[in-house]
């Protein structure tokens, strides 16, 4: 990591003011991340909103659930990804069980059951097994399984990036699912079927909006439309005109759609809610 950076919500790049926006009604509610206000450091630590301090892993894997960012250890063992399985579980809304005896797990997610013993690689779900490709295992007191382990039993969608974003001189090159941190990143996502989101033309809208109150908060004039970009390098004027003209999605991951206006802004898909990522 060789920059830090911070997510803000409700943050202009031209000191005006953004809103919350929650536009995408559900029939189930979805909560907000933890991405409001939090800093990566240099020091390789992450701090929160509310002042709690984590230390990143010492391999530079962050891990993401449903868009909430997480420092916890992802071990990389013979080309296998493996992490930590009560943690994800729980988070995702599962109850996990632990008999010392036999050493084994019991997740209860929904109508589903899985049960699986540290050094098998036979776990089973609703008493059918299933083949992994390694055991579970005991690392810092957790139990670890494979990441493909954690999609198949608790049908999640799971992307990996590999730190490389792409990036060239016309924008963002790799279309790989990534949140806009400089490093390899686990994505793990699982929302209710009756999860609404937005378009990304209703995203660009909503960012155009706030963007124009940033503008004229910033600039003491009301905001018009620009049709020709300027030739000076005036600032008013090229802001003016960047917004205009705004209409695509840099790049999207299964929480944001990304909009690059001079740094880059984050939609949340679900509950409208806007973010800056600030380098």
């Amino acid at each position: 990591m060789k920059k830090p950076f911070s997510l803000f919500i409700a943050t202009a790049v031209i000191s005006g003011a953004l809103c919350q926006n929650a536009l995408a009604a559900s029939s189930t509610p979805i909560p907000e991340t933890n991405l409001s206000g939090i800093s990566v450091l240099p020091d390789y630590t992450i701090t929160y909103a509310d002042g709690t301090v984590q230390n990143i892993p010492e391999n530079g894997i962050i891990l993401y659930i449903n868009g909430s960012i997480y420092a916890t250890d992802i071990i990389i063992e013979n080309d296998r990804t493996l992490v930590p399985l009560r943690f994800i579980s729980e988070t995702l809304g599962a109850q996990v069980g632990w008999d010392d005896a036999t050493r084994k797990v019991t997740i209860t997610d929904g109508g589903n059951k899985i049960e699986l013993v540290i050094g098998d690689n036979r776990p089973t779900l609703n008493g059918k097994v299933i083949q992994i490709d390694a055991a579970p295992k005991i690392y810092h007191d957790f139990t670890y399984v494979p990441l493909r382990f954690i999609a198949e039993s608790l049908n999640c969608k799971v992307d990996w990036f590999d730190g490389n974003p792409g990036y060239n001189g016309a924008g963002v090159v790799s279309q790989q699912p990534h949140y806009p941190i400089g490093m390899r990143q686990v994505i793990i996502s699982r929302y209710p079927a009756d999860a609404n989101i937005i378009s990304q033309s209703e995203a660009i809208n909503t960012l155009k909006q706030q963007l124009m109150i940033a503008y004229e908060s910033r600039f003491g004039v009301k905001f018009s439309p620009l049709d020709a970009m300027p030739n000076s390098d005036d600032e008013k004027e090229t802001y003016r005109y960047t917004i205009s003209h705004l209409s695509s999605i840099l790049y999207e991951n299964d929480r944001f759609y990304n909009i690059h206006f001079v740094w880059v802004f984050m939609v949340d898909k679900y509950t409208g809610s806007i973010f800056l990522y600030y380098p």
